[in-house]
Formats: C-alpha cells, sequence, structure tokens
C-alpha cells in the first residue's frame, strides 16, 4: 500500500460545517434582504434610506458582541487544537460576561443618546425621525442582539455549527414574521420593523439551551481562575481586524452616506441606498462559506496539519468564487428587476438605478476575495495585515475615489468607486505581504504563509482504519523515525502506539460506516516528536484506558505507551477525535 495523506476528513468537515455557516449566514442576510424589501414596500423608500443612515450607528453598537465573539472564538479554536481546554473554556467565559456587561450599558442609555445619534446620521429633517424610532428599538434590544453574535461564534467553534444555523435561521424566520405583522398590521412603522429583529433573536436565543445540555461541549462557563483582563485583551487584539472592519464600515457608510445626500440630494440616495443594500445578496452568497474559516482553519493551524489549511482554503476560494461569478452575472443582466424588488419605483430613476447597479456589482468578485484574506489573516493572527486589508477597503482607499469620481460622474462615480477601491486594496496588501515577507519578517512563502509540500518536513498519512493496514504503518513510522536518527526506543514508542489507536478505530470506532479514514501525522518540535491521530467515528477517549477494559479494547500496550510519553492527550474538535502523543 502506498501511504500518503488525502484531504477526505477535512473536505468532509468542510461540508459538515458549511452547510450550518451557509445557512446561518443566509438566514441572517436573508432576513436583512426581506426586511430592507419589507420596509422599502410597506413603508417608503425614504423609510429604506432612513434604514442605511443609521446602519453604521448600529453597526459600531453590535462591535462588542462581534469583536470578543470572533475574537475570543478563534483563540478558542487554535488552543482546542493545541489540547489547551481551560484556556478555551476561561475565554469563553470571559467574552461572555464582558459581553453581557457592555451591551447592558449600552441599552440603559437609550433614552439620552437615541436623539443625538439620530441628528449625527440624519442630513434631512425628512429622515430624521424614521432614524429615531428605528434607533431607539435597537438600542434597547442591545443585550440579545450582543448575546447572539457572541455566542454564536462559540457554538460553531464547539462541536456545534448545527446550532448556531439553527440559532439565526429562528431569529429570522420570526424576525419576518413580526416585520409583517407590526409593520403591515400593526401599523407601528419604523419601530416595529426594529422590534421585529429583536423579538426574532430573542427567540433564536433558545439554542442556548441545548449547547447548555450537550454531552459534545468541549467548553464549560468556569467563573474561577480566570485571568479577565489578560483574556479580554487577547480577544480584543484578535479581533483587531473585525473592529477595523466595523469601524471603518460605520465610518465610511456615514461620510459616504452624508455626502451623497448634501451633495447630490435625495433621490441620489435612493438609488445609492438599493446599490449598498444589495452588497447583502453577496455576502449572502460567500459570507457563509468564507466564515468555515476560523472554525476549521483555526484548529487545523493549531494542529500544525498544513496539508488540511491548504486543502480547505482551497476549495472556501473555488466554492466562494463560482457562486459571487454567477450573483454579478445576475446583476449585470436583470438589474432594473433587482432595483424594482428593493422598492424602486420612480421610473425616472429606474434606467440609472439600474446602471448603477451593474457597475457595483462589480465589485462583488473583489470583495469576497478581500473578505477571504481578512478572514484568513486573522485566523492565523497575522492581525497587521488583515487590519490594513480593512482599513484600505473601507476608508482610506473607498473614501477619497468615491469624492473623486463623484465630483466628474455624479451617482456613477459613487458606485464604480467601490469596484476600484476593492481592486487597489488587494494589490496593496499581497504587495506588502510580498515585501515583508522577502525581509524576512512574515513567515514562509506565498499567499497562506505555511510550509510548502517539498518544506512541510513530517510524516503524513490517511490510512484505511483497517488492522493489516495499521500493523504496515507502524513499520512506515519506525523506518521514518530511524531515517530522521531518532533513537531505537522512541521510533518503536511511536509505531506502536499508531498501530494499537489505529487497529481500535478500525474495530470499534465506525460501526456500518462505509469510507473508513485515519489521518496520522508525525512532526518535530525540537527534540521532542509529535503523534497526531484523527478520525471522526464515535467519540472514544484512549487516555482514559482502564485495565478493566481490556476485554472490550485492544489497548494493551497503551499503560506503557502513558508512561513513556511525555503527554499523551486526548480532544473532540470539530466532530473528530484527536489524540496527540509527545515523546
Amino acid at each position: 500500500m502506498e501511504y500518503k495523506r488525502n484531504d477526505y476528513l477535512v473536505s468532509k468537515k468542510f461540508y459538515r460545517y458549511l452547510i450550518p455557516s451557509f445557512l446561518s449566514e443566509m438566514a441572517m442576510h436573508m432576513g436583512s434582504v426581506v426586511d430592507a424589501v419589507i420596509v422599502g414596500n410597506l413603508i417608503s423608500v425614504d423609510a429604506l434610506s432612513a434604514v442605511t443612515l443609521a446602519s453604521p450607528i448600529i453597526q459600531v453598537l453590535h462591535l462588542p458582541g462581534l469583536i470578543l465573539g470572533l475574537g475570543g472564538a478563534t483563540l478558542a479554536a487554535i488552543w482546542l487544537g493545541e489540547r489547551k481546554l481551560k484556556e478555551a473554556s476561561d475565554m469563553f467565559t470571559a467574552c461572555v460576561i464582558a459581553g453581557i456587561i457592555l451591551s447592558c450599558i449600552g441599552a440603559l442609555t437609550a433614552f439620552w443618546i437615541n436623539a443625538p445619534l439620530a441628528n449625527l446620521v440624519a442630513a434631512d429633517p425628512r429622515l430624521l425621525p424614521f432614524v429615531e424610532e428605528y434607533l431607539l428599538i435597537n438600542l434597547l434590544g442591545l443585550p440579545i442582539m450582543t448575546l447572539v453574535f457572541l455566542t454564536c461564534e462559540f457554538l460553531s467553534v464547539d462541536n456545534h455549527p448545527d446550532l448556531g444555523a439553527w440559532m439565526f435561521s429562528i431569529a429570522e424566520a420570526v424576525n419576518v414574521v413580526f416585520d409583517i405583522v407590526l409593520v403591515k398590521f400593526a401599523g407601528m412603522g419604523m419601530e416595529g420593523a426594529a422590534a421585529a429583529t429583536i423579538i426574532g433573536y430573542a427567540c433564536g436565543l433558545i439554542t442556548l439551551i441545548f449547547y447548555a445540555r450537550s454531552n459534545d461541549r468541549m467548553l464549560k462557563f468556569n467563573l474561577s481562575g480566570i485571568a479577565w483582563f489578560k483574556d479580554i485583551f487577547a480577544a480584543l487584539k484578535t479581533g483587531t481586524p473585525r473592529v477595523s472592519l466595523e469601524v471603518m464600515q460605520a465610518l465610511q457608510i456615514f461620510v459616504l452616506n452624508t455626502a451623497v445626500l448634501k451633495i447630490l440630494g435625495v433621490e441620489a440616495m435612493e438609488i445609492y441606498a438599493v446599490c449598498s443594500n444589495t452588497l447583502i445578496m453577496a455576502e449572502l452568497l460567500a459570507g457563509g462559506i468564507i466564515s468555515v474559516i476560523p472554525n476549521i482553519c483555526g484548529v487545523l493551524y493549531g494542529e500544525k496539519d498544513y496539508f488540511g489549511i491548504r486543502q480547505l482554503m482551497k476549495k472556501v476560494l473555488e466554492l466562494s468564487g463560482v457562486l459571487i461569478s454567477i450573483l454579478t452575472i445576475v446583476f449585470l443582466v436583470f438589474p432594473e428587476e433587482i432595483a424594482i424588488l428593493f422598492g424602486m419605483e420612480n421610473e425616472d430613476l429606474l434606467p440609472t438605478a439600474a446602471v448603477c447597479l451593474q457597475i457595483y456589482s462589480l465589485s462583488f468578485v473583489l470583495y469576497v476575495f478581500n473578505e477571504f484574506l481578512q478572514h484568513y489573516y486573522q485566523t492565523i493572527l497575522e492581525t497587521f495585515l488583515a487590519t490594513l486589508d480593512t482599513i484600505l477597503e473601507f476608508f482610506v482607499l473607498l473614501i477619497p475615489t468615491t469624492f473623486l469620481l463623484m465630483h466628474y460622474y455624479g451617482i456613477y462615480g459613487v458606485c464604480a468607486a467601490v469596484p476600484i477601491s476593492e481592486l487597489l486594496t488587494i494589490i496593496i496588501v499581497e504587495g506588502t505581504r510580498k515585501y515583508l515577507q522577502d525581509k524576512g519578517k512574515l513567515p514562509q512563502e506565498g499567499l497562506l504563509m505555511i510550509p510548502k509540500p517539498e518544506h512541510d518536513d513530517s510524516f503524513d498519512v490517511t490510512i484505511e482504519a483497517d488492522e493489516k493496514i495499521a500493523i504496515g504503518l507502524s513499520k512506515k513510522i519506525v523506518d521514518y523515525c530511524r531515517s530522521k536518527n531518532v533513537d531505537e526506543k522512541t521510533s518503536y514508542i511511536l509505531g506502536l502506539a499508531a498501530e494499537e489507536i489505529s487497529i481500535n478505530i478500525s474495530r470499534y470506532g465506525y460501526g456500518k460506516v462505509k469510507k473508513k479514514l485515519i489521518d496520522i501525522n508525525l512532526s518535530h518540535d525540537g527534540e521532542q516528536w509529535i503523534l497526531r491521530i484523527r478520525d471522526d467515528g464515535i467519540p472514544f477517549d484512549p487516555t482514559q484506558y482502564q485495565a478493566e477494559e481490556e476485554g472490550q479494547f485492544l489497548l494493551g500496550g497503551i499503560n506503557m505507551i502513558r508512561k513513556l510519553a511525555k503527554n499523551f492527550t486526548y480532544t473532540r474538535v470539530l466532530n473528530m477525535n484527536n489524540t496527540i502523543i509527545e515523546v
């Protein structure tokens, strides 16, 4: 048999996590699209403009949950990959408590800060009442939204991506129903639209009950022994690109909304509101795919599974690229229909809106690639590049480009500035990465900044869960160790460990599943050798083997491995068994 690595288990996890991640994004963004359609059609296009004007304030309000959730979950994923279960649980606890406290403070100040915030973003008196009504309810519902955004990130990392998908699916389904009830039948207008969102997300939190009762949880809520400030600071630091993203987006939307409204007028603002809201569709299709990066790649990066990272990133780029290209073609072919969908009823403005949508849609592919860079660089803790991409994309390049093109081409220039700034961002960020790598200030080579296959010095294979193959594998590991001048005793321990655990998996781990594969990686860190064995069979922790179980499990040599290994640990991460032996 030829022993080599394949991507079956990583691909299986990618599609396993892709479906709930995609459903989460679809539910969240489809809800936003439906909200925009309902507000535009049941209230007015002015109301849709007010939602667009209020959006930068709401983005800032959601920052605590988004930053702590994404930053904390990214670190938790890496620590789970490194078997640091206590550190991951402490991070989860610290982020949840901090998010609740900060959001409650925001909600308590709602009646004092609502009017000043509305006046800040609503440059036209006609739109001010809409913005005030919409903002007030969002302020009062801040604790609910924060808890949803924060916990959803940790659910995906901690073996429960389905619950995150259910959380957003329930939230948006309830949201749409209450949008119609409160806006159309109760006549609550903007307050009804905002209240429907809060009610929906409150209902979505019911999924946390199932998470709390799950036996597959790795993260535990623990209030003792936590380094509160250290953990929160680490989460904020890791979430810095997300901070930059939200702040830059908020500033960008505020500046551009104000400029379009004051310089080009209300009609141009209506067109721009339609265009900017269509970007949600790009997020809907590609966001769910890219969102798997922190969850899966974070664990793979902690495990130093470079082969798995390469295969995962290839799939993310291919799938998101195809879907977003199809969306772009739809916008280029049917722009008027899309404008009408978002409530554009003015026939005089419709031709202009159609051309603007076509121009704007050229940014979709570039936007998705920038989002990929931000998520990936943040996941591997290269926050400088992730932050640079965010700041350039949403502010430093976009704002001056918009003002320049708006001066010459009006609303067409505003829309053209988006794809141009996206392209310039990619050129500058990737140029910076290459320059810093050439100077030795960033690791490795290439886009992913991990060892290339020819430089990845490890024994990395995938085998079928078969006893004969496992026995042959033991000999291959011993031969590999001897080729690296490892002493005979250490070589034997590593070969024995791989053989016995693989045989146990083949006998008891999979039941009647047809395709039974095991990933095995042997690498060294200085003088320490690390053997990682991964399978997606039933949960089984060989470190908890007791002597009286020897008749049930073929693990007679495990006691010897326990005595000779420096560390012998097990985690259940990404719904896979991960056994790690350090010698």
